[in-house]
């Protein structure tokens, strides 16, 4: 990919982005899943420990992506190392153990600061486009264009999501070419 122009993300990047938006969007259907059933066992716990553990579980929810990619990426690459071996860079080292380890963590931590950030920015930029900022009008145009509009937004986070991953990659690329 000699000729690639660097501020088009090559379609590896394409992937990831593609990969980790729709890895985050079954993530967030599994989640709702189990918060309706989690929600009818909190209301049997008394008041006083429902309310933490409905904090608790908050912020378990939110850090569930980091462990998912984390997971995902440790095993995606051993199964890639074990039966694709030609598919590793040459500069790594194979991927071993079942505990994933710092750069699948990294991956993780990275990834969920794409789907956040990617999110954020998907729904300002649908936000600008929006015929009425009232806040009545909007929950009823998504009632009514929900379909639509989570279309769009998806195709815009995920072109946000191939833009931050090749941002990543240009970065170490620089790293270690300073490195050297």
């Amino acid at each position: 990919m000699r000729n690639w122009p660097s501020w088009i993300p090559t379609p590896r990047f394409w992937v990831n982005a593609i990969a980790l938006i729709l890895l985050m969007i079954g993530l967030q259907y599994a989640i709702a899943y189990f918060w309706s059933i989690i929600s009818i066992l909190i209301n049997f716990l008394p008041q006083s420990i429902s309310v933490k553990f409905l904090y608790l579980l908050t912020l378990l929810a939110q850090l569930l992506p980091i462990v998912v990619v984390a997971l995902v990426h440790h095993w995606l690459h051993r199964f890639l190392d074990s039966f694709f071996p030609e598919s590793q860079l040459p500069q790594t080292e194979p991927t071993t153990g079942v505990f994933p380890g710092l750069i699948s963590w990294w991956e993780g931590l990275y990834g969920w600061l794409v789907n956040i950030l990617s999110l954020i920015i998907a729904f300002g930029i649908i936000m600008l486009f929006l015929p009425s900022p009232d806040l009545l009008n909007l929950f009823s145009l998504f009632k009514i264009q929900a379909q639509p509009l989570l279309i769009v937004q998806t195709i815009i986070r995920v072109i946000i999501a191939a833009y931050l991953y090749q941002f990543e990659y240009l970065v170490h690329q620089r790293l270690i070419a300073a490195g050297r």
